[in-house]
């Protein structure tokens, strides 16, 4: 009997085709689960390792900000820094207590290894250990008492730098790092994961396709040639795609398997052009680009949109990074510019305010500017004067009085804030050159104060917008301003007084020869009328009477040059209270050596009279200084006067002393005593130092900063 089986060409494309099926079923769910694996491990890089890894990293540069916020302000010394105190407050309390309540949120959800939270809680409890330790640190130098304690200053600085803070420190850093490093080398190893995987789904593909054409092979000996045209034609393409090339695919018209094989093979392709053609704009910067995925699913475009925005972040952050970074050159530029103007003034207030106001106005592009200086001379009519006004590179000496209280600028003086305007009333300033006149756009008016005392108002005009960080530039610059208007003030009374002083000496010194010239005379007088008398003893009743009337007469004249000796001493003792009461004072012997010194200049020294008195001057001077003042002595002792600046070490205290020293000689031109004023100008010279150590501060952040943007990139 006959089987009825018959292996019919239907059948054979049915196995055939099942085959295929099967075949192609396999390969493309490799190929799937090779890709969703990969965006399962790029997912947990972006959803965990990457976050982590910033998270301990912005904990690692708190750590390091911390730090580098206490030692500044240790090493400054000033104890009412509100502004490195709120930072380092806001160190140990806000941005602390955020970072952790982020990390919190992996380790409560057990994202984290037990390796990592292991040192997770030791960096936090090293952290707070340290924080807890720089804390101590600001109570230890709480006040300025404890600042001028050297035992505690110096063991402070000492745990700080090299002691137990020190070394607290650097390992909380060390740990910080290797916490990042954990999640870095986590991330590292996924994405050589993912690149294994990658290569196994093109082995696996290559194989897949190597079967194929083997079946199909088979299969085209059965079917026949009808088949093998357009099989062909679909396994070129795709060895093309195997090989990395994305060919152009013509949809074949068959209306059967292999004909929607083709469609979806050209819409494949055409996706991974559009997918490529967007990774190389990006590649080359153009974020503009417009993409869309194909599904919620689209897992590859989804993820180079996600890179592409975070690449747009980073650039605008970078683009900011820069302005200020630009912002903050030009502002330390400015400063350094200005002190040098400021240093090169002298004490002249006009010249001072021309070349402030020049600069000013030239530095921050503006089109008029002008300096008001408070003239308090008289107590009972304080004003603001004029002292200096420029204007397209002309200086205008106009002179202006304003009232307290008066205009807008007088109102800034009473109120001692900044006055910013972009909107400004009607006529208010005019701005002329040869090619018409107009109003400016911008004003802005700043008081020039230091230590909550206000010493002028600089005022500036522009067509141009002045930005927000050139008026703090021009409130930053004014403080130093403020303190130089101020110096010039101190320095302008000091030489009134000193030559008041050196003119009330003269005329004291001449009266005194007056009378000793008078005495002299009488003295000659009676010692004649002595001899006389020996001589003529026979005429000695004859003349007894006329001796007793001249008697009279010289006592009168004695009496009378008594009370203007006792009149020239009084003025001396009101000239001398004069120079206790408005400036430093002291004298010295002509080796040198302290004499007397009043007690405003002892306050300011901070050092008790029996520890100056009959002591060399020259034993609180070091290096050049002492052969300077050699110098100085020899001059004095020509009669010439002498001003300068001096360096002391009173009590292991740095002091700076602008003094002018004063000979005073006797009739025979020999040096009996110098007389010395002095001003203690310890702050100006600290706050000097200080402004240029800032300058310094500021360029070594910025170029750590430019060398960690250099890092990123």
């Amino acid at each position: 009997m006959k089987s009825r089986f018959h292996f019919t060409v239907k059948l054979k494309l049915i196995v055939g085709f099942s085959v295929l099926g099967i075949l192609l079923f396999v390969m493309f769910k490799t190929l799937s689960d090779a890709q969703e694996g990969n965006a399962d491990k790029l997912s947990e890089n972006i959803d965990l390792n990457y976050p982590s890894m910033l998270y301990t990293e912005k904990l690692k540069d708190l750590i390091q900000e911390s730090q580098f916020l206490v030692t500044k302000w240790t090493l400054k010394g000033d104890v009412h820094d509100t502004k490195l105190l709120n930072e380092i407050e806001s160190c140990h309390g806000e941005l602390y207590d955020s970072l952790r309540s982020k990390i919190v949120g992996f380790v409560d959800k057990d994202r984290w290894s037990d390796k990592n939270k292991d040192l997770y809680f030791k960096l936090t409890a090293t952290v707070d250990t340290l924080f807890s330790l720089q804390g101590d640190v600001l109570d230890n130098l709480s006040n300025e008492e404890k600042f001028a304690d050297a035992t505690n200053y110096s063991f402070t600085k000492f745990n700080l730098l090299e002691g137990e803070l020190s070394n607290c420190y650097k390992r909380s850093f060390r740990m910080a790092t290797q916490l990042s490093n954990q999640f870095l080398n986590a991330s590292r190893n996924i994405l050589e994961e993912t690149d294994y995987h990658l290569d196994e789904a093109h082995y696996t593909l290559q194989y897949s396709v190597l079967a194929f054409f083997g079946l199909m092979i088979i299969i085209a000996f059965i079917l026949g040639h009808s088949l093998v045209t357009p099989v062909n034609y679909v396994k070129d393409k795709i060895v093309e795609m195997a090989k990395g090339s994305l060919p152009e695919v013509t949809p074949l018209k068959n209306n059967d398997e292999i004909g929607e094989m083709s469609e979806a093979l050209k819409t494949l392709v055409s996706n991974l052009k559009e997918t490529s053609q967007f990774a190389i704009n990006i590649g080359e910067g153009d974020f503009s680009t417009a993409f869309k995925p194909q599904s919620k699913q689209d897992v590859l475009a989804n993820s180079l949109l996600v890179m592409r925005d975070n690449l747009i972040k980073a650039d605008k952050d970078a683009e900011q990074r820069k302005i200020e970074n630009s912002q903050r050159n030009w502002a330390s530029q400015g400063l350094a510019e200005f002190n040098e103007v400021l240093r090169n003034a002298g004490d002249d207030m006009q010249v001072l305010s021309n070349r402030v106001i020049e600069k000013l106005v030239r530095f921050l592009d503006a089109n008029m500017g002008g300096i008001y200086i408070v003239d308090d001379s008289d107590e009972n009519d304080i004003h603001l004067e004029l002292t200096a006004f420029y204007a397209y590179d002309r200086l205008k000496y106009v002179k202006q009085r304003i009232e307290i209280g008066e205009n807008l600028v007088g109102q800034c003086f009473r109120e001692n804030e900044t006055v910013y305007l972009t909107d400004l009333p009607k006529g208010y300033v005019h701005i002329s050159s040869g090619l018409g006149e107009a109003d400016p756009t911008c004003l802005v008016i700043v008081p020039l104060k230091v230590n909550a005392e206000t010493y002028g108002i600089v005022e500036l005009a522009s067509f141009q917008v002045i930005e927000k960080y050139q008026v703090e530039f021009i409130e930053k610059i004014g403080e130093t301003i403020a303190a130089s208007i101020a110096n010039v003030k101190i320095n302008m009374n000091t030489q009134k007084l000193l030559e008041e002083s050196h003119q009330k000496s003269e005329r004291l010194a001449q009266q005194e020869a007056e009378v000793h010239k008078n005495i002299e005379t009488l003295k000659s007088q009676i010692e004649s009328l002595q001899d006389q008398n020996k001589r003529e003893t026979i005429k000695y009743q004859k003349l007894h009477d006329d001796f007793e009337n001249q008697a009279e007469t010289n006592s009168s004249v004695i009496q009378k040059l008594n009370e203007k000796n006792e009149q020239l001493k009084n003025d001396y003792m009101k000239h001398q209270f004069i120079l206790n009461n408005s400036a430093g004072y002291y004298e010295l012997d002509p080796q040198g050596f302290f004499v007397l010194m009043n007690n405003r200049l002892l306050n300011s020294i901070d050092m008790p009279i029996n520890e100056i008195e009959n002591h060399d001057i020259r034993s609180f001077m070091t290096g050049q200084d002492v052969e300077n003042f050699n110098a100085i002595l020899g001059k004095l002792s020509e009669g010439l006067i002498h001003t300068g600046t001096t360096k002391y070490v009173f009590d292991g205290k740095t002091v700076y002393l602008h003094e002018t020293f004063t000979p005073f000689r006797d009739e025979y031109n020999v040096l009996i005593k110098i007389c010395v004023i002095a001003q203690n100008i310890t702050q100006n010279v600290n706050r000097t130092a200080e402004l240029e150590r800032q300058v310094n501060d500021l360029k070594a952040d910025n170029e750590i900063l430019n060398a960690r943007i250099l890092g990123l990139q």
